[in-house]
């Protein structure tokens, strides 16, 4: 899927009734003083961007957004942002280089950038519930503990393989192994895709490997892995407790967009079944020629979730055609 670039600050869109001296004015004075209260309805913005890490479940959810905040909210998606790490999302929020970022791991993976980002970003919805993170084995794998680790530095060529660099999780991975005075070993930082295309290929020729894992991803539904016991969320306080995953928004998001939007963001929730379905196109091996279309296709076959994220004020699209 090709990387979008992120581009102007979409806050940078004039007021849409105001114009000349006073619309530059009240801008200004609003940017400088940060002042709310209820928003004038020709002062709420109709485009929104939106970004998301290459992470299978981000990059669905994303482009499902995308396509019922065109259809269904008359808003314009003026850009789909994809980036290669939740640092740089946060900060793209943070900046106004985008709106949203819709994949935000809380309270504990993304803790650091939240902080650094302090008064400048609020959650504006929770849309799935209780995350595990740990380090994944294939089944067949002789390493079930932390302490069996060390016993397979040869065969794992003394490689622990993570995902993007600066992510979390990574460093989470380094954590365990310093916790349990495990040496000689290497947190390899890879692209998502990359480290998924190495577990593949350990598993067909049934080679041990160790890779930072989640649910929700898409690997779990397609390979038999487990976790490692020791080093996976509830057992350590590496990766402490389940989290939650949320979409982030600059504190002033609800006076900058329509309640009906502010709403929606509020509603999306999916389960696990849900959500596995949605991830199965975005693959990176699979054959989904079109990211828009895979999930206009899961809107229509859950129509009666997609309901109940949409306002009742609001009437969902029949179909989704939106242009892009």
């Amino acid at each position: 899927m090709a990387q979008s670039q992120l581009t102007s600050d979409p806050l940078s869109n004039p007021t849409r009734w105001l114009s000349g001296a006073l619309a530059a004015l009240l801008i200004g004075v609003f940017a400088l003083t940060g002042c709310g209260g209820d928003a004038d309805p020709a002062d709420e913005r109709d485009d929104i961007s939106l970004v998301y890490v290459n992470w299978v479940e981000g990059v669905a959810m994303a482009h499902v957004m995308h396509e019922l905040l065109e259809d269904s909210l008359d808003m314009n998606v003026d850009r789909m942002s994809e980036v290669t790490g939740g640092g740089t999302a946060f900060s793209s929020v943070a900046s106004g280089a985008a709106d949203v970022f819709v994949e935000a791991w809380l309270p504990i993976t993304h803790s650091s950038a939240m902080e650094e980002h302090e008064g400048e970003l609020k959650k504006v919805g929770q849309w799935y519930d209780r995350t595990t993170v740990g380090l994944a084995v294939p089944a067949y794998t002789d390493i079930h503990s932390v302490d069996d680790i060390a016993d397979h530095r040869d065969a794992l060529n003394g490689r622990i393989h993570g995902i993007e660099s600066g992510a979390a999780v990574n460093q989470q991975a380094r954590d365990i192994l310093a916790n349990n005075n495990i040496e000689g070993f290497e947190v390899l930082a890879s692209s998502g895709p990359a480290t998924w295309s190495q577990l593949q290929r350990s598993i067909e020729n049934e080679d041990p490997i160790i890779v930072t894992g989640w649910q929700p991803h898409w690997k779990w539904g397609r390979y038999d892995l487990r976790y490692i016991e020791g080093a996976q969320t509830g057992q350590t306080d590496v990766f402490g407790e389940p989290e939650d995953i949320f979409a982030v928004a600059r504190t002033d998001f609800d006076e900058q967009f329509p309640e009906r939007v502010v709403q929606f963001f509020d509603n999306v929730k999916v389960n696990d079944e849900e959500l596995n379905a949605l991830m199965q196109p975005y693959r990176p091996d699979a054959d989904t020629d079109d990211p828009y279309e895979a999930a206009q296709q899961w809107i229509q076959d859950h129509r009666e979730t997609v309901s109940s994220w949409i306002p009742d004020d609001v009437e969902a699209a029949d179909d989704f055609t939106a242009s892009r």
